[in-house]
């Protein structure tokens, strides 16, 4: 399992990501995440997404961070030109900034 910073609920926020972000399909096609020894492939780029929000940045650079691992670092064709990517990370980033579970302490 991956260091996660230790005021990052990682439980809840792969609750959230996992219901909302899968751009490999492994949701899908494993039957499942929770349990299974994949179920941390996403954590790095969740909570740097929570991170970048801590820090008081916008929602859409947030979104720009995870089109560009989706698209760039894990080479994933956007749907549509990318306009039905980013409205479906931006909803991910709408409800992790919503989601006071995700952030211990707060």
């Amino acid at each position: 399992m991956k260091k996660v910073h230790p005021k990052i609920n990682i439980e809840r926020l792969r609750e959230i990501g996992w219901s909302l972000w899968d751009p490999i399909g492994l949701n899908y096609t494993m039957g499942g995440w929770k349990g299974q020894p994949f179920e941390d492939e996403y954590d790095t780029y969740l909570v740097k997404a929570v991170e970048i929000l801590r820090n008081q940045l916008d929602a859409n650079e947030v979104g720009d961070y995870l089109f560009f691992i989706e698209t760039e670092h894990m080479g994933l064709a956007p749907a549509v030109g990318g306009v039905e990517t980013r409205a479906k990370l931006l909803a991910l980033v709408q409800v992790i900034s919503a989601e006071p579970l995700v952030w211990k302490g707060h």
